[in-house]
């Protein structure tokens, strides 16, 4: 399932005998400030299109628990009617982990049975993983979760969603194959979900974007979104009608004070 997947995504994002239209028409300007983003915030857009804000992340009053689980993956996110969603890693025996989603109906408060979102895990490395990013949906519901795990057929950045309030997840569809554990975020608006990654494949740390108009079925496009100046990792997204906003922490190669950057696009097509 997982190759088909894959196959279709090539297929789309070379397109079928002609050119490949741009697919962010990005701001001539990247904005910067001191300091690098934390683990604990998020990116939210709720002033002007070109104004995105950082804010802390969402924690529930209480957070799910089960033996095995990383606590270091927890991660959680408001939805629609007072549900919420929390995700994390599970740590089997053999140090391969599990991807686990519960849903909560009163607000982060208590929270009802997890289940699997992703078994296919075949790594040794536990715990000592990137965190998987969660975010819901405020216009459909739907919730969307991006991870880095070792799949059987290789290494990579995947997504998976449910569009049933967490009771099934969709197969994971493959963001990107590459060995290096890789950090990755996700918003979406109805049927337009971005996702914003480390690239594990590349040398020099940067940023890429990965963008479907069919609510996470497939990616249909793929391209740089850090603008090459310095190392670029720990990405955060945003995402407003067709304004998109990624931001990134930059470091000088060698050392240096980190900064913060954030770059500002239209999706194009």
């Amino acid at each position: 399932m997982r190759h088909i997947h894959a196959v279709s995504t090539i297929l789309l994002a070379i397109g079928v005998g002609g050119c490949v239209p741009e697919a962010v028409h990005w701001d001539e300007a990247v904005r910067r400030a001191p300091g690098a983003l934390s683990d604990s915030l998020r990116m939210t857009w709720t002033g002007g299109v070109d104004d995105p804000e950082f804010a802390r992340a969402w924690e529930p009053a209480t957070w799910p628990h089960e033996a095995g689980t990383c606590l270091t993956s927890l991660r959680a996110t408001p939805a629609m009617d007072g549900e919420a969603y929390a995700s994390w890693f599970t740590v089997r025996d053999d140090s391969s982990v599990v991807l686990r989603v519960a849903r909560s109906d009163d607000g982060g408060r208590t929270w009802n049975a997890a289940v699997t979102a992703d078994s296919t895990d075949v790594g040794l490395t536990g715990c000592g993983r990137p965190a998987p990013f969660i975010a819901a949906d405020s216009l459909n519901g739907y919730v969307h979760v991006v991870y880095h795990l070792v799949a059987q057929e290789g290494a990579g950045v995947f997504f998976t969603h449910t569009m049933e309030r967490g009771a099934l997840f969709h197969s994971p569809v493959p963001i990107v194959y590459g060995d290096r554990p890789s950090a990755a975020t996700v918003a979406s608006r109805g049927d337009t979900v971005v996702v914003a990654y480390e690239d594990p494949n590349n040398r020099n740390p940067h940023i890429n974007l990965a963008i479907s108009r069919t609510q996470g079925h497939i990616f249909e496009r793929r391209l740089p979104a850090s603008d090459g100046t310095g190392e670029a990792r720990a990405p955060l997204v945003a995402l407003r009608g067709d304004r998109v906003a990624v931001a990134w922490t930059t470091t000088q190669r060698g050392g240096g004070v980190p900064r913060t950057s954030v770059r500002l696009g239209t999706l194009a097509w």
